[in-house]
């Protein structure tokens, strides 16, 4: 497997990622992004975070996204991985243990603390895959979030209730 750093020119192939991803997770949200986002917000000089696509026999096979944290508890920085998708005909063969593997040397690298990740709560595969390989679940965080109605709401002064 080949890990190369995703250009604007990959932006199509990110997005058809994103989809596959989103559909084999049973993903509960509505997946919005366009290319025009990826061009513009992923794969830019101005980005914050960084994409990388793999390849296997010059095929791309999957892709991930990370970018750089803060902890204010370790004052150091972090990795944090937002998505690693790989494609079901490449599954199984090793190829995700060995995006983390990069991944965790480029947190090594960057003086990161901390690698982290969220999975949904249903992709048993991934949170199996996970464990496996040394990671733990915590349980003492929740994540919230505002979605852009939430943050024009609370922006304006007046959060709306989710109770």
């Amino acid at each position: 497997m080949e890990i190369k750093i995703a250009k604007k020119e990959n932006a199509e192939l990110i997005l058809h990622f994103i989809k596959a991803l989103a559909i084999a997770e049973g993903f509960p949200f509505e997946v919005t992004v366009t290319q025009e986002d990826l061009e513009n917000n992923l794969l830019s000089s101005t980005s914050n975070a960084e994409a990388i696509i793999f390849y296997v026999n010059n095929k791309p096979c999957g892709f991930a996204v990370y970018y750089y944290t803060f902890s204010t508890t370790t004052g150091q920085r972090g990795l944090h991985l937002d998505d690693l998708y790989i494609e079901p005909a490449y599954q199984d063969q090793g190829f995700g243990k060995q995006v983390l593997v990069y991944l965790s040397h480029l947190a090594i690298e960057n003086q990161c603390a901390r690698f982290e990740w969220w999975a949904l709560k249903t992709n048993d595969a991934a949170i199996k895959f996970y464990k496996n390989i040394g990671a733990h679940k915590l349980e003492e965080i929740s994540v919230f979030r505002l979605d852009l109605q939430g943050i024009l709401s609370l922006s304006d002064g007046e959060p709306i209730s989710n109770q």
